[in-house]
């Protein structure tokens, strides 16, 4: 959902049609783009794929429909998206950190709020500033794949920076949600090991005292599959709190819980019941502290019953 077009559709004119695909169950090669984006592959819903080499392969597939007139951009950091990309007849557009790619950051600089300010280089040697109004080194590296989207279709660059800072994010995407008492209470949709390295990586960018991580895993297969990799990213957190499995489409086989994984995290405790986690919330979390609510459940109700009751 983003707040600027006030839901999660638009319907515009008929030159362009956008679209966020998912790769699960292969769904995305149901499309026919002429230029898709990939940011990134890793290891997920492993209840459908067997591998990361069957998801590499998957992401191959979708990129080979793209037309050989048009283009796939990539982003050439990750190892995994660059394989899949190997071999296509289509046009490849790479973005990234590093130099070596098409389009590169260079003069990174975070304000109080980790939003980043950089220079974009681009592969004709021209230079644009951008201003970001989302948080995270991983927001360059999308603005960058986006800048080099839109420069495809022609955009001029000092526009593509004028959008990219009007910007604002999506709901449930680092979500700032509203202040208790002198603490930051923020969501993210963040579910995967990775995606919460970020977050985390963010949220101790801009607290001011300790970082309070909640975080409810999403399915039994995933928790299953990362779980050493869920508590090696938590442990990370200074203070962690379960909420217990969301079972989404699956069945609990009772194979894994957020207890198991608590018992893995330095500190973390499991609490059944959203009522009970913000009973604790309160009573810990200090002035200048952060909370943040993770997974992409129902666990922003959390921050939502802390702030209702703070009304």
């Amino acid at each position: 959902t983003l707040s600027d077009i006030d839901g999660n559709l638009r319907v515009g004119a008929d030159t362009y049609f956008i679209s966020e695909a998912c790769e699960y169950v292969e769904s995305f090669l149901s499309f026919f783009p002429y230029l898709a984006i990939i940011l990134d592959v890793e290891e997920d819903h492993l209840d459908y794929f067997r591998d990361l080499d069957h998801i590499i392969s998957a992401f191959h597939r979708f990129g080979a429909l793209v037309p050989n007139e048009g283009a796939v951009v990539v982003n050439g950091d990750d190892k995994n998206a660059m394989a899949a990309v190997r071999g296509l007849s289509c046009n490849i557009i790479t973005a990234g950190l590093d130099s070596k790619n098409d389009y590169y950051a260079t003069d990174i600089t975070f304000d109080e709020r980790a939003c980043a300010h950089f220079t974009v280089c681009g592969p004709d040697n021209e230079k644009t500033t951008v201003q970001l109004s989302v948080p995270g080194i991983h927001n360059v590296s999308n603005a960058l794949c986006a800048f080099a989207a839109a420069k495809r279709f022609g955009l001029e660059s000092n526009a593509i920076a004028g959008g990219l800072k009007r910007f604002g994010g999506a709901d449930r995407r680092f979500q700032f949600k509203g202040d208790l008492n002198g603490v930051a209470v923020y969501d993210d949709y963040a579910h995967h090991p990775t995606e919460i390295e970020t977050t985390l990586k963010v949220g101790s960018a801009i607290t001011k005292g300790q970082l309070f991580i909640v975080f409810q895993p999403h399915t039994y297969t995933r928790t299953k599959a990362l779980f050493r990799d869920f508590a090696e990213v938590l442990s990370k957190a200074d203070r962690v709190i379960l909420a217990d499995i969301y079972a989404a489409r699956e069945p609990d086989r009772h194979e894994v819980s957020s207890a198991d994984l608590a018992r893995e995290i330095p500190g973390a405790i499991n609490l059944h019941q959203f009522s009970e986690i913000a009973d604790y919330l309160k009573a810990e979390a200090k002035a200048g502290d952060t909370i943040i609510t993770v997974g992409a459940g129902d666990v922003f109700r959390i921050g939502e019953l802390l702030l209702k009751e703070n009304d």
